[in-house]
């Protein structure tokens, strides 16, 4: 069984992590913490194309950034992308997002891109994700 390394985005110059930060900004409820929680555990140890198949994972949805699919109070859409240093072990969040009426924020994915872009050029712009805290 695949077990994948999970890295989460570091934004600004202080190097934020833009999960944790998503999930304080945002809101969200214990119930969305859980869910959220339980899909990334869920897509650590799932095969990649398995993961799509079953549509844990929906994409690419915009060049090389997917969008994990969380159904909890909230429409939970973090984007994420494989590697980008070695695309068969890892993925990286590269950005959190709420889904309303089947429409993702204006420019989150070009957003989610360009962070991608960032790890390309700077393997330290990212850290070991974490279960988010309840």
């Amino acid at each position: 069984m695949p077990e994948y390394v999970l890295w989460d985005f570091l934004e600004g110059a202080r190097f934020e992590n833009v999960i944790l930060r998503w999930v304080q900004d945002e809101r969200l409820t214990k119930r969305d913490r859980a869910a959220l929680n339980n899909r990334i555990r869920r897509l650590a140890q799932t095969d990649y194309a398995l993961a799509v198949q079953t549509k844990l994972l929906a994409g690419p949805i915009y060049k090389h950034v997917y969008k994990l699919v969380i159904h909890a109070d909230r429409m939970l859409r973090p984007m994420l992308c494989r590697g980008p240093i070695d695309n068969e072990t890892e993925y990286t969040f590269l950005l959190g997002a709420i889904e309303i009426n089947w429409k993702l924020p204006r420019g989150s994915k070009e957003q989610a891109e360009g962070n991608r872009e960032v790890v390309l050029s700077n393997a330290d712009r990212r850290c070991i994700h974490e279960d988010i805290p309840q």
